[in-house]
């Protein structure tokens, strides 16, 4: 879909909706959701949504320079965690909220605030605290691959969407209703398959391409050291 310089939107469809703001009704978000029904059966995400858990937020004031990492945002990817400007909080506050707020393995992050859309499915073990930001959601695998539906969402599908869902204000926010509502475009089970597969392979080589590098650097300065010392 295209972006269109002039545009026409119904006033009453817009103060139905409480928005105001001329990028909400580009044409090509419409034109986007059009052209995903008329190829693919869609589904709104909550139909694949068992429960979900809001993150928490602990105050500046309980920031250390070490201790256990209170994962924010800007920690995301859509490949995993990424040491950003980390945060770090102590082992008792991170102990009274590790069974309700840390990420476990297979879990669905999402991120809702700042930058809205982020998805990554958790694929090692974390010892750390989401903030309120992200959302950890537990997915209906009988219903969709998890790996495939974080695609969908990271991508242009999901992308525009959310775009589109969480402009108008000047700080991002993409709201719960909002989220619930993303339409995902259902594929069969058996590219569904293929997808995950993919995904998966794709993120051991990232992970072995990560640890290579690390083998490389020790070498690097290992050498610098023996020669240091001649």
């Amino acid at each position: 879909p295209k972006y269109k310089l002039f545009y026409t939107a119904n006033l009453a469809k817009a103060f139905g909706l409480h928005r105001i703001d001329a990028e909400y009704f580009q044409p090509c978000y419409d034109d986007l959701i059009k052209y995903l029904g008329d190829k693919f059966e869609i589904a709104p995400l909550k139909k694949f949504i068992l429960n979900f858990q809001k993150g928490i937020e602990v105050g500046s004031e309980s920031y250390q320079k070490e201790g256990k990492p209170f994962i924010r945002v800007s920690n995301l990817s859509i490949h995993g965690l990424v040491e950003k400007d980390q945060k770090y909080i102590n082992d008792k506050l991170y102990q009274n909220l590790r069974d309700t707020y840390e990420p476990k393995i297979g879990d669905f992050l999402l991120t809702k605030d700042a930058t809205p859309g982020i998805a990554y499915v958790t694929k090692e073990p974390i010892k750390g605290i989401i903030a309120s930001g992200i959302l950890k959601l537990n997915i209906n695998e009988n219903e969709i691959y998890k790996e495939y539906l974080a695609l969908c969402v990271n991508l242009m599908i999901g992308k525009m969407q959310i775009e589109r869902d969480s402009g108008g204000s000047v700080i991002t926010h993409w709201k719960p209703e909002q989220i619930k509502n993303l339409l995902i475009p259902i594929l069969p089970s058996q590219i569904q398959r293929k997808i995950t597969s993919l995904v998966k392979r794709s993120h051991e080589a990232r992970k072995e391409a990560k640890e290579l590098l690390e083998k490389a650097k020790r070498k690097v300065e290992n050498a610098i050291e023996d020669e240091i010392k001649k």
